[in-house]
């Protein structure tokens, strides 16, 4: 009974750990967007939005091939391949720019601007 138990105690510490471990992950992404925004270059604050616009206009551009014009078999293969890739991408930056990412900055910056950091 007390090894099951010492078990499940390094169980939650290895979980605590990694969370705590993750949420510093979090914090030390923001602070690095919030410092780029702040001092970077024209490039560094806009490639991750260009890169998502570029994104998401090659999905579309693909899923436009896609249904309005006739590939070949092995080709049509490829591109629905990279079609799935650039599909989960593009859920990835909506998620980010729409979703809790995107809260979770707004309550960063809110947060900053509360304690006078910004």
């Amino acid at each position: 009974m007390s090894e099951e138990k010492s078990i499940q105690d390094a169980d939650t510490v290895a979980t605590e750990s990694s969370s705590v471990r993750e949420t510093a992950d979090v914090q030390a992404a923001r602070n690095k967007e919030l410092k780029t925004l702040d001092k970077g270059s024209w490039l560094q604050k806009n490639i991750a939005p260009i890169l998502a616009l570029l994104a998401v206009f090659a999905t579309m551009l693909l899923f436009y091939l896609m249904i309005f014009t006739k590939v070949d078999q092995t080709a049509q293969n490829i591109v629905l391949y990279i079609l799935g890739v650039l599909s989960t991408i593009v859920s990835q930056i909506f998620a980010y720019y729409f979703g809790s990412s995107a809260g979770s900055k707004a309550k960063q910056e809110q947060l900053f601007k509360q304690n006078g950091k910004t």
